[in-house]
């Protein structure tokens, strides 16, 4: 999200060890969290499931599509959307899903935020 939001370009290397690392980090929480459950504690929405999909909101903002090829993953996004609304799902995930179209930010705001997001990114 941070190359996004700052308008930076971030290297194809870079991206393909993010990439690989997402795409390993999804199956380890197919396999180990989701299993076979409609959702993530059993058979109800828990909060548990509400952090997971805001945290998997942010790649799909970034432009990546973390559903597409996960059968299981899909599913449950839209168990979870089903039992939230879709509506209020939409308009909690609103921001984060317009950043891609969004500006780069504020110069000002950039200069600030380049230095934490370079050192959390080497």
């Amino acid at each position: 999200m941070f190359p996004v939001f700052l308008g930076e370009q971030v290297s194809s290397e870079l991206l393909a060890a993010t990439l690989a690392e997402l795409d390993d980090t999804l199956q380890v929480f197919e396999d180990k969290f989701l299993q076979n459950k409609a959702f993530l504690i059993g058979s109800q929405i828990s909060l548990a499931d509400l952090v997971a999909i805001t945290e998997l909101m942010h790649p799909i903002g970034a432009g990546c599509q973390v559903f597409e090829g996960r059968p299981k993953l899909a599913a449950w996004h839209r168990q979870v959307e089903a039992a939230v609304g879709e509506n209020l799902f939409q308009e909690a995930h609103e921001i984060i899903l317009k950043v891609k179209d969004s500006p780069p930010a504020d110069p000002t705001i950039k200069q600030k935020v380049m230095p934490g997001v370079l050192a959390m990114i080497r």
